[in-house]
């Protein structure tokens, strides 16, 4: 799982030095697996999960959406998301839960 591509970009509300970004993954995530490894809060209701590295947030949506606040560039979130997805499944497959 990975970026797919990104939708769109705005200057981030807390820090008008930031960027904040929507982006599409190229497949809809585990929100379990994803809350669970990444230490995040998830919402079954809402059908997601919010997690939070340093000062970059994520929220990771049911339909493979996923909002990026507080980074620098376009490929930094990019990167970023990417990285983090690795690990969380990478944990999992340690685990051996996937």
């Amino acid at each position: 799982m990975r970026v797919a591509h990104t939708e769109k970009i705005f200057p981030c509300i807390a820090d008008p030095w930031k960027l904040r970004i929507i982006a599409q993954l190229d497949e809809e995530p585990d929100l379990p697996l994803i809350a669970k490894y990444l230490d995040g809060k998830y919402s079954d209701k809402l059908g997601m999960v919010a997690v939070r590295s340093g000062i970059i947030e994520m929220n990771f949506f049911q339909s493979g959406q996923v909002t990026i606040r507080m980074v620098d560039s376009e490929e930094e979130a990019i990167s970023f998301v990417n990285k983090m997805l690795t690990m969380a499944y990478h944990k999992a497959m340690i685990a051996e839960e996937f």
